[in-house]
């Protein structure tokens, strides 16, 4: 097969998958994606086989660079009676500056989804594409609560026609909030935190293994450019629970109002090293566009987010929400290879969610990260 000829196939997949997504009208992807082919054709089964799924929301109050997370998950859902000791409901508050982390495991039969829409309880507690609510406590009682409202300013196709391939990855990523703002309050043990069309992002996770390693760089507040946001995610998953035969990013830009897509699975090239603590990425995609990206933040502002897979390992996530983040878009001139590259935007944040996870990091730690040179690609 030709370059072109692989090209127009992967467009015609790509309206092909776009179209059922739209007839199944709202936004599917956010809503419940465990054992859906079978609850739709109402056929009675049921996927007893390993799976993680979760909503993640983050918030950054920008008068002060107070940064919040808040995670509503469930791992095996299917295991309502407990036998799998990973399967779990699970509700998790964070506090970047007091660097507090408050989570709660229930049992999988008190987790309730929707597949018609972002619609999750765990008891009392909600999650919506709107609204978020929520009360845990943790060992010693102290509390941390929330009501906070969301409007969507921007969702992001990361894996493109990827998404609509069952199985096809370990893992799925789809930024179903970009870039949003959140209104409302957080009580963090007594302390009323209020929000006020704060820049904030939802993001949503589901599948059935972890990669070997994963990297996340997000932002929607950038100096001198209100509206622009950028989501950047990735690692090194296996392809239908093989062989890990890729590892890479995927990018997406909003910018002056146009979107910017960079998919390994689009055939757009990419760099990708994580090296003394700097997240890098460069990606040049079909459409004559270049991205570089440039994150970093000092290890003191990263906090541990361990977490146990269905088959009961346990990843280490690193994180922070207020990194620095550095991003350069180029737009060719001329015929490749002779062309040149003309600068589009430059860009800076002092705001970004920035995060790497691994298995290994149980071995080598965050000191590896910035001590030593860790080379992704």
């Amino acid at each position: 097969m030709s370059i072109n000829s692989g090209l127009r196939l992967l467009a015609a997949l790509t309206l092909v998958f776009s179209v059922t997504a739209a007839a199944a009208g709202g936004d599917p992807y956010n809503s419940f994606q465990w054992n859906r082919a079978n609850a739709l054709a109402k056929n009675g089964k049921t996927d007893r086989r390993p799976w993680y799924e979760w909503w993640y929301y983050k918030v950054v109050q920008p008068e002060t660079e107070r940064a919040f997370f808040f995670v509503y998950g469930v791992v095996n859902p299917w295991d309502l009676t407990g036998r799998n000791p990973a399967s779990r409901a699970h509700l998790s508050f964070g506090d970047f500056g007091s660097r507090r982390i408050v989570e709660e495991s229930r049992p999988a039969a008190d987790f309730h989804a929707s597949y018609d829409e972002p619609d999750v309880r765990i008891g009392e507690n909600l999650a919506t594409a709107g609204r978020i609510v929520g009360r845990l406590a943790d060992s010693s009682g102290a509390i941390a609560a929330w009501d906070l409202s969301l409007e969507t300013e921007w969702s992001f196709n990361a894996m493109g026609w990827g998404m609509s391939v069952p199985g096809l990855l370990d893992i799925f990523w789809y930024p179903a909030q970009a870039s949003a703002r959140m209104s409302g309050w957080i009580d963090e043990n007594g302390e009323r935190i209020e929000l006020r069309d704060a820049p904030a992002y939802q993001d949503r996770n589901w599948g059935r293994a972890f990669p070997k390693w994963w990297a996340w760089i997000v932002s929607n507040r950038f100096k001198n450019s209100p509206g622009t946001a950028l989501v950047a995610g990735g690692g090194k998953p296996r392809l239908f629970g093989q062989v890990a035969v890729y590892e890479g990013m995927t990018v997406g830009l909003k910018y002056g109002g146009k979107e910017y897509s960079f998919r390994p699975n689009d055939a757009d090239r990419f760099k990708v090293n994580v090296r003394f603590g700097v997240w890098e990425v460069t990606a040049v995609n079909l459409e004559g566009y270049k991205i570089e990206i440039s994150a970093y933040a000092p290890k003191e502002k990263f906090m541990l987010l361990p977490f146990m897979t269905p088959q009961g390992r346990v990843y280490r996530d690193y994180e922070t929400l207020t990194g620095d983040l550095w991003v350069k878009l180029y737009k060719r001139e001329g015929v490749w290879p002779a062309g040149k590259w003309k600068p589009v935007a430059a860009l800076e944040s002092r705001e970004a969610g920035i995060e790497f996870g691994s298995y290994d990091a149980n071995d080598v730690g965050l000191e590896a990260v910035f001590a030593g040179e860790l080379r992704l690609q």
